[in-house]
């Protein structure tokens, strides 16, 4: 019975951090990206361009982690 309980709990844990994870790229990336657009607009294009793309590398990593680790567990439960 704690091994079952044990099993659950190590799954759930997975599955929130996973979520979390994408949730924390993912604001991340609209961040560095709403930072860019500000940066470009105030003149200073080769910031703007550092920020969009560390913003664009952080949307693809949260979804990458999205979509190859958070949707099969929560699929396979």
């Amino acid at each position: 019975m704690y091994e079952l309980l044990a099993e659950l709990g190590t799954e759930a844990f997975a599955v929130v951090a996973y979520a979390l994870g994408t949730v924390a790229l993912s604001l991340f990336g609209l961040v560095a990206e709403y930072n860019s657009l500000q940066r470009f607009v105030g003149g200073d294009t080769f910031l703007a361009g550092w920020f969009a793309v560390m913003g664009i590398v952080a949307l693809a990593f949260a979804a990458q982690l999205g979509r190859e680790r958070l949707l099969p567990r929560l699929a396979a439960d």
